[in-house]
């Protein structure tokens, strides 16, 4: 697998925009780099491959992703490898997951007060020492009264560094050409007379002021649970390989020559923002539309304003909060402790198998 050495900074990059502009676009405001993040460290232990576009995925992706691998250090399509934790049998990963979550996490959980004292716990705790097979145990995971307690015991192997951010500015903007659109068809949906001067008034005057919150988060393996995938499976014997599907992608990514790359931690931004309405709001609106255009009477204004507030508000709320509710990928990273990994040994065996 490649071994390369890279500057470890963690650098936000623009969803649409070449990478060296170091700026994240979010509904349709630029922001730049050191106004959100600024410089953070990576672990010196890993390699980190920095994308040239973020990737903007659902909220569920970093999770799911950790601990796949991909075809090379440079590609991101991920193929399941020691994220595989469904029901499936993998008996050389579950041996490792099942040791690990015996060994180290029920023991964490039982001193965790906001665990330790939960009836389903309590009571899976004692089914989990009556069974002593590794697939026993791993079933246990997923039966109905346990599947919560099951998705916390195995989102253990994974830490998640958090590092909370407030833009430093507030960004005030006007929307885009389309508003002056929108603003036209409120107007004629309430009988209102939608002449070009109040249309164009009105495209100019509503403005909002977008404060950008978020967090950035490394989220990786834990270093224990990849020292033991290492010592688990680097030089492993014939006799304890499989022909399931994890055996199968463990030679593809572990074989002699490989450059294979395992994706053991992301770099992943997540936003919240707050629209402030106050230039959207019906009583701004008023006395706006008051000081300029002096022959309205009031019954007209608050007809206009309740257009605009009512019709128009719901429609920029909309299209902001779906652009905000995702998560950003920045950066794919590698541990080198699972980038070591070889089962040269075995690489005859496993090609006579998928023969």
């Amino acid at each position: 697998m490649k071994r390369i050495l890279l500057t470890m900074l963690v650098t936000v990059f623009t969803a649409t925009s070449a990478f060296s502009q170091g700026k994240i676009t979010i509904f349709n405001t630029t922001l730049k780099v050191d106004e959100i993040v600024g410089v953070d460290n990576i672990d010196h232990q890993k390699w980190n491959r920095k994308l040239k576009e973020a990737l903007l995925e659902h909220k569920d992706f970093y999770i799911k992703t950790i601990g796949s691998y991909r075809d090379e250090y440079t590609s991101e399509q991920p193929y399941g490898l020691f994220n595989m934790i469904d029901k499936g049998s993998y008996p050389l990963l579950d041996k490792i997951n099942m040791q690990y979550y015996d060994e180290l996490i029920l023991p964490n959980l039982k001193s965790d007060t906001s665990v330790k004292g939960r009836a389903d716990f309590i009571k899976f705790c004692t089914e989990w020492d009556k069974l002593s097979g590794f697939a026993e145990r791993k079933l246990l995971l997923f039966k109905d009264e346990f599947i919560d307690i099951g998705k916390i015991i195995q989102s253990k192997r994974i830490s998640i560094t958090s590092s909370s951010f407030d833009l430093a500015k507030s960004v005030t903007k006007k929307f885009d050409s389309k508003v002056t659109a929108d603003i036209k068809a409120n107007l004629q949906a309430n009988n209102i007379d939608a002449n070009a001067n109040l249309v164009n008034y009105l495209s100019s005057a509503v403005t909002s002021q977008t404060v950008y919150k978020g967090t950035m988060l490394i989220v990786a393996f834990e270093d224990d649970y990849m020292h033991r995938l290492f010592l688990a499976l680097n030089g492993i014997s014939e006799s304890e390989i499989g022909n399931d599907n994890f055996s199968k992608a463990l030679m593809d990514f572990a074989a002699p020559g490989s450059v294979r790359a395992a994706t053991t931690g992301l770099v992943v931004l997540k936003l919240d923002g707050k629209i402030n309405k106050s230039r959207l709001t019906e009583e701004s609106l008023k006395a706006d539309l008051a000081a300029k255009f002096k022959s309205f009477d009031q019954g007209k204004i608050a007809d206009i304003a309740a257009a605009i507030s009512i019709g128009f508000v719901s429609k920029v709320e909309s299209k902001f909060t779906a652009q905000i509710d995702n998560i950003y990928i920045t950066n794919f990273l590698t541990s080198k402790l699972v980038d070591d990994i070889q089962v040269s040994s075995l690489r005859k065996k496993i090609e006579t198998q998928l023969k």
